[in-house]
Parts: structure tokens; sequence; C-alpha cells
């Protein structure tokens, strides 16, 4: 096989597709228990096949 190992197992990848799909790829960083970047958890939701909004999402009223 080439190329670099995957860092993370499948079910950590599994674990981070579900907080992506809850909480979008920055609350998924913030929620997660393990240290990851947004561009890991981004390859993560394109894997896993999972649909995001383009740019930042709108801001909520306090």
């Amino acid at each position: 096989m080439q190329g670099r190992p995957p860092t993370f197992t499948q079910q950590d990848r599994q674990y981070l597709a579900e907080l992506i799909r809850e909480h979008g790829i920055r609350g998924a960083r913030r929620k997660s228990r393990i240290s990851v970047c947004q561009q890991t958890l981004s390859k993560i939701a394109r894997e896993f096949e999972i649909p995001l909004r383009s740019g930042r999402r709108a801001k909520q009223a306090a």
C-alpha cells in the first residue's frame, strides 16, 4: 500500500461523521473529544457524502 496510513480508525471517522451531520464542521470540531483539523473533517464529510452548505451560516439574534 502506498501513501500515508489513515490517522483515524473507521470507528473514529464514523463518530466524527455523526458530529458533522448534527453540528456542521466547525461545531463538530468544538464538540469532538478528538483533536482534529477542519480540513480533515471536510474530507470525512466527503467520504460519508454529507451535504454541507458553502459559506458561513447566518448569525442568530441573541
